[in-house]
């Protein structure tokens, strides 16, 4: 049995691994905070009690609560692309059916994080400022999440001059699903709005 008088004192960790656990835990409090109470009401005071530290603790890190929120939105862009692929890469690799594939970006789709994300950017189409600081963020979203669609096969086998036109225009549904479902559900209309994705994604071939 060891002695515990000779047992390995636990290591100090250093000034960066202590900046970045009080940064993450920054960013998950004002994630959850905005998913929670919105984005209006997730102030510097909501955030920071969430996160259990203090104002100064908060500015020794974000010179200002933009600062922070934008970093939060980077971080929630990072895990919907994470998720979005969890959700549906499973799928493609067991080379289910259209409507199956479907289904699961529509499952990734309804993630809360997606209706934080729809926070931010409601709150960025009058916040100049905002709107301005995330615009790099919103460009590699955009592209990662495209990329990641290539990995789908009925999507790669879209013609290239439309292809990221349907890309969008099935995500920008499946969002607009998530935000009206958070308000007011229609789950009888889920199916026949799936049929209609998936004659959208159908090649040449697949209609004949």
């Amino acid at each position: 049995m060891t002695d515990p008088a000779e047992a390995t004192p636990p290591r100090r960790r250093t000034q960066r691994e202590r900046r970045e656990a009080t940064v993450g835990k920054l960013v998950d409090a004002t994630i959850a905070a905005i998913s929670e109470v919105g984005y209006a009401r997730a102030s510097v005071q909501e955030i920071c009690k969430r996160a259990g530290v203090s104002h100064g603790g908060l500015f020794r890190h974000f010179e200002t609560r933009l600062d922070l929120v934008v970093t939060a939105a980077e971080e929630v862009g990072r895990r919907l692309i994470s998720n979005f692929w969890e959700q549906v890469g499973p799928v493609v690799e067991h080379e289910a059916g259209l409507h199956d594939v479907l289904r699961a970006i529509r499952a990734a789709s309804r993630s809360p994080l997606n209706l934080v994300w729809f926070e931010i950017l409601v709150a960025a189409r009058t916040d100049t400022a905002l709107r301005t600081r995330l615009r790099p963020t919103l460009d590699s979203f955009a592209e990662d999440i495209y990329l990641t669609a290539l990995r789908i096969p009925a999507i790669a086998a879209q013609p290239v001059e439309t292809r990221q036109a349907a890309v969008s225009a099935a995500l920008h549904m499946f969002d607009g699903e998530t935000f009206a479902n958070a308000i007011h559900p229609s789950p009888h209309l889920d199916d026949k709005r799936l049929e209609i994705v998936a004659a959208l994604y159908q090649t040449p071939a697949t209609r004949d």
